[in-house]
């Protein structure tokens, strides 16, 4: 739960919820327990609905209480919200401390952009109330949304601010800027089509004098005035080469971003790149002080071999003077120290970063056996596919090695007794279901969802009553450590088998981003990431990183093994693609109807195949499933879990898949569904 405050407010909360609704559009009533609350304080007694509370102990949560003086008791009430589902392409994170008139003047540069599928995260380095007081004037005017994430006052700390800010990203794309830095209109849409897999994008600003800085207006701004080059020679900046940030386009922008001496590096007032990376390197180190600290940032980049690409003549901001009061030679002198480590030892990963402990040395490990694991996968599944010699002979030591890094990858998940507390709040839910027999290996599986290059914000067991009658006491001591890392178990009174993972998230979280898994596979640490872009590519899609393409038999479908699995194609969008389990599978809010509920129907057709089901739910409401991309390798398989498998089942000799898939199809028709809309 978000808590928000407000000291003083004396009016009916009837009132205080019409304006809310009116003024911030990405706002709805919820009366959920997990929804957004608006705490309201009175300091006047007799308000009917309130209560009284000594709130002495929630000044850490709440900058008014922090900055509230005299007596800490007042009156309350509590008005419920939810944020409505929003697909996001970008976070920008703006870094700032006590500049509240530069802040200002940027927020409106972010209002003036061409394109507002983004949010605005402030990352404050402990600005005193009258920051905050402006931002709760301002935001209302905006039509993007803004977080306020703030700490305490404890001196330059910029890269403690900017990781919070990270963690409280919502989208897989991250800009960054300071809250000094006036962006042009094209600043956030230029980012966003110059990003690419593997680089990050370098920007710079052009820097403007102080009386400039001051004369620029709201107006200016909004307008465009001050990006214009006549304009701003009439106000007296100086001629230099430098004006062509402002001025050039087409070959005369590439050549200049081409031929530039200027080096590529990370930029902190114009700079962006993937969350998954920004991840896999821990953010920034929060050693680091004035000087240097977002250069550090981009070595790491580079060692990890995500590459800087040069867009200073591009992406235009406007760069306000300011004072430097916390650069010190020794903080310079330690920045250049931590630096000249990180490029000569080829650091990627900083142990004071967004984790701040060891658990990261056994990732690595682990991280580095898959990668081997999956290069050898994807060389065998070419073998399978060139067949003859290739299949039977080369594949031989491909199969050896593969088997290597299977062991290996399972081992060191075995060995390893720790992982990181869940702390995104990216929106995304991840659902799974167990039974007994696997209940043991389950922490192996859970490990790897923590250890994601995009973590989920909540991961959800759901268990039933009927299986584990002691509920948490039937529980191994492994998945009760795990619990303090954020993991839920949900006990349910029904048992819908493997339907389990799919059905209580949805009918609990309709408005959430929900990605299923199963139960007794060591994951791949991009799976949740390679899920979350291809929603972003295809937002009302179902996705899938392991796809089987339905194959007819003239206007039949063809039996289940005739349905190829493809492991490398474009990124496409079809009622073609049948998304597997094994491979994680996306779901967007609201994509299904009531019937998909009906327990007596799938008991009756579809009681073992949850992946049928869902697929014949999709084609019933022409729902398309997204595919694609990179090779995507099998998931690793926990040991000792695959007696009890499904999969075996439902495709082995006894071949159920195909008996259920019909028993569907009889009842709704869907040969004839799919000739008319799939093809």
């Amino acid at each position: 739960m978000i808590v928000a405050f407000e000291n003083n407010v004396v009016c009916s909360d009837e009132k205080v919820r019409d304006y809310l609704l009116a003024h911030h559009a990405d706002l709805k009533e919820d009366q959920d327990e997990d929804a957004l609350c608006l705490v309201r304080l009175h300091k006047e007694e007799d308000i009917d609905g309130t209560d009284r509370v000594d709130l002495v102990g929630w000044r850490e949560i709440s900058r008014e209480l922090y900055w509230a003086e005299g007596q800490m008791e007042c009156n309350y009430s509590i008005i419920c919200f939810s944020r409505k589902t929003t697909s996001l392409q970008m976070s920008v994170v703006l870094s700032t401390c006590n500049q509240l008139e530069w802040l200002e003047k940027v927020l409106w540069g972010y209002e003036a952009q061409d394109t507002k599928n983004f949010e605005l995260i402030i990352a404050d380095d402990g600005s005193r109330k009258e920051t905050y007081d402006m931002l709760q004037r301002i935001t209302p005017q905006l039509s993007f949304q803004v977080k306020h994430v703030w700490h305490e006052d404890k001196g330059f700390r910029k890269c403690d601010i900017l990781n919070k800010g990270i963690l409280a990203a919502q989208a897989d794309y991250l800009l960054f800027s300071d809250g000094d830095c006036i962006p042009r209109k094209d600043f956030v849409s230029t980012h966003l089509c110059l990003r690419r897999k593997g680089r990050f994008l370098s920007g710079g600003y052009h820097k403007l004098s102080m009386d400039l800085s001051k004369d620029i207006t709201k107006d200016d701004i909004l307008s465009g005035r001050c990006f214009d080059l006549q304009w701003m020679r009439g106000k007296g900046m100086p001629a230099s080469f430098k004006n062509n940030k402002l001025t050039a386009t087409g070959f005369k922008r590439w050549a200049l971003n081409t031929f530039t001496p200027t080096k590529a590096s990370w930029n902190g007032h114009n700079a962006s790149g993937w969350l998954s990376d920004i991840l896999a390197v821990n953010g920034f180190d929060e050693r680091m002080q004035y000087g240097g600290q977002d250069r550090e940032f981009g070595e790491r980049l580079e060692n990890y071999g995500i590459h800087g690409m040069q867009i200073r003549y591009s992406t235009v901001c406007l760069h306000l003077d300011h004072a430097r009061g916390y650069k010190t030679k020794d903080s310079i002198q330690k920045n250049r120290n931590i630096r000249k480590h990180t490029r000569g030892a080829k650091v990627q990963w900083t142990s004071l970063g967004i984790v701040k402990d060891e658990l990261r040395g056994q990732s690595v490990k682990v991280n580095s056996y898959y990668d081997r694991y999956t290069r050898e996968e994807e060389k065998l599944t070419s073998y399978k596919e060139k067949g003859g010699f290739y299949r039977h002979i080369y594949s031989l030591s491909c199969r050896w090695r593969r088997a290597k890094y299977h062991d290996k990858v399972v081992r060191a998940y075995q060995q390893d007794t720790d992982a990181p507390a869940l702390s995104n709040h990216s929106g995304v839910i991840v659902s799974l279901t167990t039974f007994p027999p696997r209940i043991s290996q389950l922490h192996l599986m859970l490990k790897s969802i923590l250890w994601q290059t995009c973590p989920p914000e909540k991961i959800i067991v759901w268990l039933s009553e009927q299986e584990f009658p002691g509920r948490l006491n039937d529980l191994p001591e492994e998945l009760k450590i795990l619990m303090a890392k954020g993991i839920e178990f949900r006990f349910v009174s029904e048992n819908f088998r493997s339907h389990k993972k799919y059905h209580y998230v949805f009918r609990e979280y309709p408005d959430s981003k929900v990605i299923t898994v199963d139960d007794d596979l060591i994951y791949p640490r991009n799976t949740v990431e390679r899920l979350l872009s291809l929603s972003y590519q295809y937002p009302d899609t179902v996705c899938g990183n392991v796809i089987r393409k339905i194959h007819m038999d003239g206007n039949s479908f063809s039996v289940y093994r005739k349905w190829t699995k493809v492991f490398t194609m474009p990124v496409n969008s079809s009622l073609q693609n049948v998304a597997i389990g094994c491979g994680g599978i996306y779901y967007p809010p609201h994509w299904y109807g009531e019937e998909l509920f009906d327990w007596k129907i799938i008991s009756e057709h579809c009681p073992s195949a949850d992946d049928l089901w869902l697929k014949a739910n999709e084609l019933k409401r022409r729902v398309e499933v997204t595919g694609g991309g990179e090779f995507y390798p099998r998931p690793i398989e926990l040991p000792q879990t695959q007696n009890n498998s499904l999969q075996k089942k439902n495709n082995g000799k006894t071949n159920l898949n195909d008996k259920q898939w019909k028993s569907l199809n009889e009842l709704w028709k869907l040969d004839e569904l799919y000739c008319i809309n799939g093809k």
